[in-house]
């Protein structure tokens, strides 16, 4: 599997203009997978040999279907976190995945693009290839690389699943640098390939000089997550740790949220009565006016370091969900600034500790202190370091482009 390169195809073509027509199959779930999605097959469309056509088709999000995605099913409204809200989706998903293993046989792309999403993703990859060995011999002529975009984070929980990637998987296209060492020990024939991450290179040139970071009135940015269940558990949470904060500290406080039904829900769960400015957007401008983040973690724990801005990470789950991920997860942080670096740059709060008297605790200490703020960003700004040079997403589509067939 580990070669790019496949045998030249007698190829489908275009009616018009007589050029050979290559398929693609993109596969994305969540808002973060879509955007990366999307960034990719635009580096890919401004790569491709103008002698060549591709036709993108799968399953992402609206950022997809701009870049020029045909989207069969819409996988970013549907999002689960934990064990009950799997089950309680179960037949949603299952649907929704047997049509799409059947358009990918009958469409029979070249290429399959996993991007992110694993629970959903390497089930997928996995039954491409064993649907492909049960007919061979009858009709195996479509043979797809299939490609990982973001690899799944066997490296931090399930490390057992490297050995899945290593039979259905081509290649995995890294966004950090501590991945590729990581499978070559595990899985040595796996090819893995850093590309780097395209959100340091969005955020390359925002990181400010400490004196005017720290200068003019503090702002706390509140980031309680994204799907429903986490901002039902941790909006209160915030309030009342804002409260606790406002009492020492009388600062602009400001929550970012990515959509108008964020926005509706945040209004339902705050009281009447709150410090808190609501925004739908604009994480980027907020964060380079924030003195300090309070953030859910996930995906936005990287935006804040990459924007050099010092955050206190919490994190709540059901209790179920969280005795589960404390008897698999095996890593010793779970915001990436922390993993990345190898150190605990940000403070993490985790179910019982995530309480609004502890978040205030260690944001009052952040305000207090300037000095503290000046020793993170000094930590913070090796982050970029690790990332090696810009054009992630321009790498990225390099590396799918050596897999269509000549």
């Amino acid at each position: 599997m580990n070669n790019p390169k496949q045998q030249s195809v007698v190829h489908r073509t275009d009616r018009q203009d007589k050029l050979p027509v290559y398929r693609v199959m993109m596969l994305a779930g969540e808002t973060s997978g879509d955007g990366l999605a999307a960034g990719l097959v635009k580096a890919i469309h401004c790569q491709i040999d103008p002698n060549r056509r591709l036709e993108f088709f799968g399953a992402g999000g609206e950022r997809m279907r701009e870049a020029g995605v045909h989207i069969l099913e819409d996988l970013t409204k549907r999002t689960v976190f934990g064990l009950s809200e799997v089950v309680s989706q179960y037949f949603w998903f299952k649907k929704v995945f047997d049509r799409l293993l059947e358009e990918a046989f009958i469409r029979q792309p070249d290429i399959i693009i996993l991007t992110d999403y694993a629970g959903f993703n390497l089930r997928f990859a996995e039954a491409v290839r064993k649907r492909l060995n049960l007919i061979k011999g009858d009709d195996s002529s479509w043979q797809p690389k299939i490609l990982y975009y973001v690899s799944p984070q066997v490296w931090a929980s399930r490390a057992y699943r490297v050995f899945a990637l290593s039979r259905s998987v081509d290649c995995i296209l890294s966004l950090f640098p501590f991945e590729k060492p990581w499978y070559a020990l595990r899985a040595p024939k796996l090819r893995v390939e850093f590309v780097g991450d395209p959100m340091a290179d969005r955020y390359r040139s925002v990181f400010k000089a400490t004196e005017e970071f720290l200068s003019g009135k503090p702002q706390v940015l509140l980031l309680p997550g994204s799907r429903k269940q986490e901002l039902k558990r941790h909006i209160p949470i915030m309030e009342e740790a804002v409260n606790r904060i406002h009492q020492a500290h009388p600062c602009r406080f400001v929550m970012v949220l990515s959509s108008r039904d964020q926005l509706e829900m945040a209004q339902m769960l705050l009281s009447e009565k709150h410090y808190i400015e609501l925004r739908i957007g604009g994480l980027s401008e907020a964060l380079a006016q924030t003195t300090l983040t309070l953030a859910c973690s996930g995906t936005v724990t990287r935006e804040c370091g990459y924007h050099g801005v010092p955050t206190i990470v919490f994190y709540r789950l059901a209790w179920l969900t969280y005795w589960i991920a404390r008897a698999i997860i095996k890593v010793k942080y779970i915001a990436m600034p922390n993993l990345l670096l190898n150190r605990l740059v940000y403070p993490e709060l985790i179910q019982s500790d995530a309480r609004a008297e502890s978040i205030a605790e260690k944001a009052i200490q952040f305000l207090d202190h300037p000095s503290l703020r000046q020793d993170t960003r000094r930590a913070l700004s090796h982050l970029m370091e690790t990332m090696g040079k810009p054009g992630a997403f321009e790498r990225a589509a390099k590396k799918v482009l050596d897999y269509l067939p000549q």
